[in-house]
């Protein structure tokens, strides 16, 4: 073999080793990307475990449906709290999804019915923040949220119907120890 014929392989080693490279780069990207939804998804549950969030979230879910700014001044203030709390927190939720730093799947299996249920409760509360305070931006994103469940998993099955028949892998219906 001469050195012209060693060049040619040599050229040809060196571009399979860099399409190799590139190739293996992509795959690392798209297992980082998966990483990081995950890392996000972990963090959405940990900050819903909270005792005060459960304390505010639990007021919130009591409260009656399209409670007004008036009928929340004349509760405990506690309530108005509890609200302020859930929104906030359920706002950052909806930016997270819209950033693509986590998914709306992912959202609508963790919290899906309670955000909906606390945008029920809260969204005239909301709207007359908004008014009131020449805020138009206030709980934009758990609005938004609300809108892409509705719209994406509105008539979605709850998961014990959705995945009634799931078995977990290596397991068996006969009892495997």
């Amino acid at each position: 073999m001469d050195l012209q014929s060693l060049a040619a392989v040599a050229e040809v080693i060196g571009a399979a080793i860099v399409v190799g490279g590139v190739g293996f780069a992509f795959v690392q990207l798209a297992h980082f990307r998966r990483q990081r939804r995950d890392q996000a998804a972990i963090e959405l549950a940990r900050s819903f475990q909270t005792p005060e969030f459960a304390h505010a979230l639990r007021l919130v879910l009591g409260l009656p449906d399209g409670v007004s700014r008036e009928q929340l001044g004349q509760m405990d203030p506690q309530y108005e709290d509890a609200a302020m709390l859930v929104s906030l927190t359920f706002e950052s939720v909806g930016i997270m999804v819209h950033r693509r730093i986590t998914t709306l799947d992912m959202v609508w299996e963790l919290m899906g019915g309670v955000v909906l249920q606390a945008w029920k409760k809260l969204h005239v509360w909301a709207g007359e923040f908004r008014e009131e305070n020449g805020r138009p931006k206030f709980d934009e994103w758990i609005q938004w949220l609300c809108d892409q469940m509705t719209k994406y998993q509105g008539d979605e099955p709850p998961a014990y119907e959705k995945y009634g028949d799931w078995e977990p892998k290596g397991m068996s219906g006969s009892g495997a120890e």
